[in-house]
């Protein structure tokens, strides 16, 4: 009995380290679930960059190919 008296403090470090790493690694697995998440989520909002720059590049000939027939249609240039 005395010699669990004697060591208590340090029983009782241990038991808390031990409690604190695995609080630790519940936290870090959460970070990295959530890490992967806006991983996702960022290539995700980037497909959709691409997808909706190439919409408005498309537009953007169009709209240059009607100038051009306009222009065209105006007849030459006058100086």
């Amino acid at each position: 009995m005395d010699t669990i008296r004697e060591w208590w403090g340090a029983i009782m470090a241990a038991t808390g380290l031990g409690v604190w790493l695995i609080r630790l690694e519940g936290a870090s697995k959460t970070a990295l679930r959530e890490v992967e998440r806006l991983e996702k989520q960022l290539d995700a909002d980037r497909q959709a960059i691409s997808e909706t720059r190439k919409e408005q590049n498309e537009m953007l000939r169009e709209m240059r190919a009607d100038i051009k027939r306009l222009l065209e249609r105006s007849g030459p240039a006058r100086d």
